[in-house]
């Protein structure tokens, strides 16, 4: 099994059983979401595949698409009113989607059995990152078991499965002992090398509430605490995959999925790991600091989450909760930790990355 695929089936299919009638927030069907199959493989030994590769027809190009409505700059995560521009230099981070895209005749023609050419379909016509993502990984023999294809409402809420799952998959299946690939959009990926970092389930101890317990209980425990900075950081990209994914299709759901809150959470532990990082492990956060290609991933991840954010906050079934973990995300003491570690203030950041 990939370990896409792990963390999904452990973590999410709890979650996505909320979305479609199931189980409770956090009421998760195992001890730990994400990594290696128990008893698997280490970090950066390839997954199923193993190999190299890139997305697109060019690894670490660019890209810089429009979406479908005029690219907007990261708001405030109150909840309430849009925020001003972080900067006023060329228009912010963006990525390709197009939300309005037709999909009538696919659900009007939607049997169960086509499930996977109409998912193919959708993802083409609303979200390329989606299209390459999906078409890469459509022979996963675990790729079923993260999509529900009982009716078309529920087939579009599993895109947020699927993709978030499959995004890692990809990754994972294509990278090596020492790099690691993280596809970004379908013409970009960010290509790392494996460095010491340290254990994810660290940053357990800034957490002092239960906005993210879902995701610390399925990814900072157990087993899954064990494991280090490449999964973190996979896990996060994913997740903003996952989020994008559902926001192309937003106007087909039906019901909440806490795909916003599944953002926000990664984003959090992205700063609190950068904090464990630098005060307990000096000499490894220096090395991630002045690596040019972890410096990129970490701005890029920080960028897609708010770009991802401020196109999903208009859809109430984006999430369930995600208000309290921006308020966390947003305190200036977490915040400083994307200032130290890139230079500049997280607002840039989030619009240059």
């Amino acid at each position: 099994m990939n370990r896409g695929a792990f963390r999904t089936a452990l973590a999410f299919g709890g979650l996505l059983a909320t979305a479609c009638g199931g189980v409770a927030p956090g009421d998760l069907p195992g001890t730990g979401s994400g990594g290696p199959p128990l008893g698997g493989w280490a970090a950066g030994d390839g997954g199923r595949g193993g190999g190299s590769g890139d997305a697109g027809a060019s690894p670490d190009a660019i890209a810089t698409g429009g979406d479908a409505s005029t690219p907007k700059p990261p708001p405030s995560h109150t909840d309430a009113g849009t925020g001003g521009s972080p900067d006023a230099g060329a228009p912010c981070y963006s990525e390709a989607y197009d939300p309005n895209a037709s999909l009538s005749d696919l659900a009007s023609g939607y049997s169960g059995n086509d499930w996977l050419s109409a998912s193919l379909e959708t993802m083409h016509r609303r979200y390329p990152t989606g299209y390459f993502v999906l078409g890469a990984m459509q022979s996963d023999p675990q790729l079923p078991q993260f999509v529900d294809a009982s009716s078309w409402p529920a087939l579009m809420t599993s895109m947020w499965s699927a993709l978030n799952a499959e995004t890692g998959g990809w990754d994972f299946d294509h990278a090596s002992a020492s790099s690691h690939p993280i596809v970004i959009v379908d013409t970009m990926t960010i290509t790392v090398p494996v460095l010491t970092t340290w254990a994810q389930g660290e940053i357990l101890q800034y957490i002092t509430d239960t906005s993210t317990q879902t995701w610390d209980q399925a990814e900072l425990q157990g087993q899954e605490g064990t494991y280090d900075g490449i999964f973190l950081f996979d896990d996060a990209n994913s997740a903003c995959t996952g989020l994008a994914a559902s926001t192309a299709v937003g106007d087909q759901l039906t019901s909440p999925i806490p795909a916003r809150d599944d953002v926000a959470a990664h984003l959090y532990y992205m700063e609190l790991y950068l904090r464990a990082g630098r005060t307990a492990h000096a000499t490894e956060y220096a090395a991630l600091k002045t690596d040019a290609s972890w410096q990129k991933l970490v701005r890029y991840e920080w960028a897609r989450g708010h770009f991802w954010d401020a196109q999903a906050r208009p859809n109430a079934n984006l999430q369930n909760s995600a208000a309290p973990i921006w308020a966390h995300i947003d305190d200036p003491t977490n915040l400083d930790e994307i200032q130290l570690f890139t230079g500049q203030s997280p607002d840039v950041v989030a619009c240059h990355p």
